[in-house]
């Protein structure tokens, strides 16, 4: 589990190098307004989407540590690319077309890396099993944007030369150290697309991805959207916003565990309930901000509701699942997920344009899908207690 957790900690300090800077670059260097920039990140989300649900599928059959390596390597080699377009001033459509193929390529390792979680991690322990994970990829989102925010500054085409050699780096830790989990001699069904829609006759579970996916829309707006206009609206520097997402990733390294220890406490709908409630305030607050310390403390909670909500939220994923298919869940769940991920930026950025001189609308729109949210976890959670206890699977 935790060398899994190191693996996603190199694997996500490469990706949240560039991530946040990207859409900046796109927006100040390159011109492109938010609208369009929403709408790669749409695409690029969508993509992931599709792919993650196959990665599960095929990371059922032929294994997670297979599957998530290959994918890194092929990242790494996407990074380069972009390096050498950026460097020849290449121009906007194909580091937009990179950034949307290293999206479907992530769809190969974030989904697939929650069933292995579920592989080696009994019921009862599943909240502090996703919580380890979380652990890795959140000190990676620390130290990734701290690095980001000053390479940056000086070129954009380093940026991402560093973040290949980082993401090689993480394919060989997985490739050479990863154990394989999934049980060989296992006889699944031939995998079918049709499989896949099967799922929607698991009613609570399709609905439970429906709300998922409102809060999701919200969880979206972190990256693209909040960097953006950080910079553009709020005027704090470059440097300043990686210290808003490094400040994002200490939290998460050093509270998540025992925020998960404590929710154990408590029954799941609740905790999801009122952590909703948490993004919103703290997404409404950001509407607010005219200083580098405001937005500082709208980091602070956002990222109580995100420790709050995340391991929880695949918790519910992992005990609704149905074995041996927990890759086909985890991918389908991913499906919804990372549709929000979609739909998040492009709203966020048709939002930044729209309403350019009403920060406080753009924010309490979002907001607003935070408490639709909150309401839906609560009530699907009378519906189907089990699901939601701690230590028990539906």
């Amino acid at each position: 589990m935790w060398l899994l957790a190191f693996g996603w900690l190199v694997s996500a300090m490469g990706f949240a190098m560039i991530i946040p800077f990207i859409s900046i670059y796109f927006y100040q260097e390159l011109g492109i307004p938010m609208s369009v920039v929403g709408a790669v990140f749409g695409i690029a989300s969508l993509g992931r989407a599709v792919f993650g649900v196959i990665g599960g599928e095929v990371s059922d059959r032929i294994g997670r540590v297979k599957v998530m390596g290959t994918a890194q390597l092929l990242r790494g080699v996407s990074f380069l690319i972009v390096t050498w377009i950026i460097f020849k001033n290449g121009g906007f459509l194909p580091i937009a077309l990179l950034v949307v193929f290293s999206s479907i390529l992530g769809g190969f390792f974030q989904p697939v890396a929650h069933a292995m979680v579920a592989d080696v991690v009994g019921k009862e322990k599943r909240v502090e099993g996703y919580s380890i994970v979380r652990i890795g990829g959140n000190l990676g989102w620390a130290i990734g944007p701290a690095i980001g925010g000053f390479v940056s500054a000086v070129s954009y085409s380093l940026l991402f030369l560093i973040a290949a050699l980082v993401t090689f780096l993480s394919a060989f830790l997985i490739l050479a150290f990863l154990k394989e989990t999934v049980t060989k001699g296992v006889d699944l069904p031939r995998f079918r697309f049709q499989d896949l829609l099967e799922i929607r006759k698991d009613r609570h579970f399709f609905i439970y991805c429906s709300i998922s996916l409102v809060l999701f829309i919200v969880v979206a707006q972190l990256v693209a959207t909040l960097s953006v206009y950080s910079v553009d609206w709020v005027g704090i520097s470059k440097n300043q916003m990686g210290i808003l997402y490094t400040l994002n990733g200490l939290i998460v390294v050093f509270f998540q565990f025992p925020m998960s220890k404590f929710i154990r406490k408590y029954n799941l709908s609740r905790v999801l309930f009122y952590g909703s409630l948490i993004y919103m305030l703290g997404y409404t607050s950001v509407g607010f901000a005219k200083s580098f310390l405001w937005l500082f403390m709208c980091m602070g909670v956002i990222t109580l509701a995100e420790i709050i909500v995340m391991p929880a939220v695949m918790a519910v994923v992992a005990n609704m699942s149905k074995e041996p298919h927990y890759g086909r869940y985890m991918g389908a769940f991913g499906l919804f997920q990372s549709l929000a991920w979609s739909l998040g930026p492009f709203i966020g950025g048709v939002l930044l344009d729209v309403l350019a001189e009403q920060p406080v609308f753009i924010w309490s729109g979002v907001s607003i899908l935070a408490l639709l949210s909150s309401i839906g976890y609560r009530w699907l959670g009378n519906k189907l207690p089990r699901a939601f206890e701690t230590n028990s699977g539906v």
